[in-house]
């Protein structure tokens, strides 16, 4: 149960860091600064996505447990 409540807080933690980041870009920015955020954009992401995907396998596996 703790292991989740982490997970939902770094899930909280990086969908804050991509609205930062998302409004950050409609600013008016260097190229080297919107190359910057868009790389750092990208990679919360796909952390995000992973998180995502790790807490939906776990919940998958311990529900087969309790079959």
């Amino acid at each position: 149960m703790i292991m989740f409540r982490m997970e939902t807080a770094a899930q909280f933690a990086h969908r804050a860091n991509i609205a930062r980041y998302e409004k950050i870009l409609t600013t008016y920015l260097t190229a080297k600064e919107r190359r910057f955020l868009e790389r750092r954009l990208s990679e919360e992401q796909a952390t995000l996505q992973h998180l995502a995907w790790n807490i939906a396998s776990e919940g998958q596996s311990t529900r087969m447990q309790y079959r």
